[in-house]
């Protein structure tokens, strides 16, 4: 196990095992979500800590942070939410959040669905660092036609990311509160009060701190099993450049051989 691991007694929300415990309770997410978003949610299903979902056994599967749903009234689902906490930059968050759309919308329809009962959905990731140099705190992309910008697509899908270390930047006070308890762990309002407290309870609790040994073990060997593909497919390309090497030095003898005897 990396000895550089928080240790469990100091494991801040942004621990992505903390996170995704903390928020997995709706009086956390539903304030949170209302405040960052600027909607009224009616009510929320028991939000999902580290769904995983995958099309196939040949396909990539995905865990999301925390997945949840929104009620209406009649208890039908009216939008979907996927809270993602992100502190490196892997390079790839964009075409992540496109791919998390795509599997999120493939379990959304049963077969003979119409594509008319896809529900308005938010990707919304946290992060500490502003991945697009942009100089701003918070990101908030949707599909428009490009010539005339004012016209939305209307696929309802929204995919917002929020740079937590670029707080004092943010106006709105309701997001600038919760974008500078994660930045710095002082809970100033009632939503991360509600946040913190929920995180010293998990903290104090034994059962909580086996679950966090054996996902870190699990965490670990993912990245084990990541360094051994990657190891084993920079052998084959190595393999395969001396391969090709062999071949091309073949083929300069054959060719010196056949010049040398005026056959070229």
């Amino acid at each position: 196990m990396d000895p550089n691991h928080v240790p469990f007694e100091e494991l801040p929300i942004t621990n992505r095992f903390m996170f995704a415990l903390v928020f997995s309770h709706k009086h956390i997410a539903k304030p949170f979500l209302e405040a960052i978003l600027g909607i009224k949610i009616f009510d929320l299903q028991e939000p999902e800590p580290e769904k995983s979902t995958e099309t196939s056994p040949f396909n990539k599967g995905v865990r999301y942070d925390v997945f949840v749903k929104e009620l209406g009234s009649d208890g039908e689902i009216t939008r979907v939410f996927d809270i993602e906490m992100q502190m490196e930059d892997t390079h790839d968050l964009p075409k992540r959040t496109r791919y998390y759309q795509a599997l999120c919308d493939s379990e959304a329809l049963n077969k003979g669905e119409s594509y008319h009962n896809l529900k308005e959905q938010y990707i919304i990731f946290i992060c500490p660092d502003d991945i697009f140099k942009q100089g701003r705190a918070v990101y908030k992309f949707m599909n428009l036609e490009k010539e005339h910008p004012e016209h939305e697509l209307g696929d309802l899908c929204y995919k917002n990311f929020y740079i937590f270390n670029k707080y004092r930047d943010v106006a709105e006070k309701s997001v600038k509160e919760y974008l500078e308890y994660f930045a710095t762990n002082k809970a100033t309002s009632k939503g991360t009060k509600d946040i913190e407290l929920q995180r010293q309870w998990y903290l104090s609790d034994s059962e909580t701190r086996k679950r966090y040994m054996t996902w870190q073990q699990e965490l670990d060997d993912l990245v084990y099993d990541e360094r051994q593909r990657t190891k084993a497919a920079e052998k084959r390309a190595n393999e395969a450049e001396t391969r090709a090497d062999a071949e091309k030095s073949r083929a300069d003898k054959y060719e010196k051989i056949l010049k040398e005897h005026g056959l070229l």
